[in-house]
């Protein structure tokens, strides 16, 4: 049933399958003064219509997503990468200089490396283990800086190239040679890069940053730009016990002596990314996490960092296709619950303990327009809100989708196993008293009756039609004997 897969209940089954385990506490049904994605409810019902038109009037409104999912999935097709696989490449490198440069410097008792330092050590063994599989060469005014405090900043700009390599057998000396490939080339520039995500003083309640002006990457039309106006990211962590952040602790992973986050808090401020016709921009993120450890039977703790709050709002604009959407997503998991349910068991994976489970919930709204060949203006307008309410059930406790000005609105349930994959799923699709129930099976497929009927067509408890699907068609049967082919 290609409507319904395309659209309202693709992300209701979307949501039910990747956002197992998380939770929000946003209300209302519209926004709540901050900007924040209200709990969906159901629009208020038309009395003007009958009841016959009221089902016709929700199998209409079904027909208008068919279209506009079609037309969304027709214009996106091949457009949907921000950045191709050299840029790809190319940021993940750039944004390991910063990180191998202040370990080099960390390893050294550094306190700077210029242009003319980092020339010098071209030749240096330790210098290029340290860099992996990148060299650069820094132009005037490339400067490095690591603080008493562990605070490392970076600015100017440098050419790198990145390196593979192969090894030749040399029959003379019965070894192999290694050869250098250059596989790329091109210009990074660092504008007042700060990293002070570690401390030379002993704590247990660590507070640090991220953050940069801007870091542009290539140059001309293969350029990336990332930009913050904030300064970046801010890194708060609460711990078992008083540690040092530096190479002997790395906040992903809790060190050999047991130390552990009890709750770690990371914020991001407007984080925005260009690249090629389209702009990324992360107005507002926080996540929270924490650890889950346990020591094993050979003597060694195994710690397993869980978020357990996400929020997140986000903005898209892309030329081709003309494209300016909105996301927002806040989830929480019962903190509490983490504590109390999840363990780490003896070869180190976590796990649920049995006959209980965290309660979570998510949030999610996507609001904005996308434009097919320039003229056909699509708006999209999705709100939904997931619950998990018992080991083996998420529910979606209401999801609205809203085309020209008609909206549905969706609840469901979907059942998992013991391994956590949704096995069946019920939604209700509403609009004003119309309903109608379908089913889906564990391969997403939608269930139909040995006739092909779908579910019965419900307005104020009167079976007004049916849903059939012949052969993929879809087409709704009225008691008129009127029918709408979807």
């Amino acid at each position: 049933m290609k409507f319904f897969k395309l659209s309202v209940l693709a992300l209701a089954t979307t949501l039910a399958l990747s956002a197992c385990g998380d939770d929000n506490d946003s209300n209302t049904s519209s926004n709540n003064g901050s900007g924040t994605p209200g709990v969906p409810t159901q629009p208020p019902v038309d009395n003007s219509l009958s009841d016959l038109e009221q089902a016709k009037e929700m199998i209409r409104t079904a027909k208008l997503f068919v279209s506009d999912n079609q037309a969304v999935t027709e214009a996106y097709e091949g457009a949907s990468a921000i950045i191709t696989d050299q840029q790809d490449d190319r940021l993940g490198y750039a944004l390991e200089v910063p990180n191998n440069l202040s370990y080099y410097m960390q390893e050294n008792n550094l306190s700077r490396l210029t242009a003319a330092n980092i020339m010098a050590l071209a030749n240096d063994e330790e210098f290029e283990v340290a860099l992996g599989n990148i060299s650069l060469e820094p132009k005037a005014g490339f400067l490095a800086t690591l603080n008493a405090d562990g605070q490392f900043a970076l600015t100017g700009t440098t050419e790198v190239e990145l390196e593979e390599y192969e090894y030749d057998y040399n029959s003379q000396t019965g070894q192999f040679d290694e050869i250098v490939i250059i596989v790329d080339t091109f210009d990074l520039s660092f504008d007042d890069y700060q990293n002070a995500l570690s401390s030379n003083t002993n704590t247990d309640n660590f507070k640090g940053s991220l953050g940069f002006n801007s870091i542009k990457i290539g140059t001309g039309k293969e350029a990336i730009l990332l930009s913050s106006t904030t300064k970046g990211a801010t890194v708060n962590g609460q711990f078992s016990e008083k540690v040092t952040f530096n190479d002997e602790f790395d906040f992903d992973e809790a060190n050999a002596a047991g130390v552990t986050l009890e709750k770690g808090v990371i914020t991001l401020g407007k984080l925005k990314l260009e690249a090629n016709d389209s702009v990324i921009e992360a107005r507002n993120f926080a996540i929270e996490v924490m650890d889950i450890s346990k020591e094993l039977a050979d003597g060694t703790l195994a710690v397993r960092t869980i978020p357990y709050k996400i929020d997140l709002t986000g903005q898209m604009i892309k030329e081709n296709p003309a494209t300016n959407v909105t996301l927002t997503l806040n989830a929480l998991a019962d903190a509490d619950d983490i504590k109390k349910f999840i363990t780490v068991d003896s070869t180190g994976n976590i796990v649920e303990s049995a006959s209980n489970f965290v309660g979570m919930k998510v949030l999610l709204a996507i609001k904005g327009d996308v434009t097919k060949n320039d003229k056909l203006t699509i708006p999209l307008d999705f709100q939904a809100q997931l619950e998990r309410t018992a080991r083996n059930a998420v529910e979606l406790k209401g999801l609205t989708a809203s085309v020209k000005g008609k909206t549905l609105f969706v609840t469901g349930k979907s059942t998992l196993n013991n391994d956590y994959d949704v096995v069946s799923t019920q939604f209700i699709i509403k609009q004003n008293n119309a309903s109608i129930t379908l089913n889906v099976d564990e391969d997403s497929d939608f269930i139909t009756d040995s006739n092909g009927k779908l579910g019965d067509i419900i307005v104020n408890g009167k079976d007004l039609g049916d849903l059939m699907d012949n052969d993929g068609k879809i087409t709704a049967k009225f008691t008129d004997n009127s029918l709408i082919v979807l």
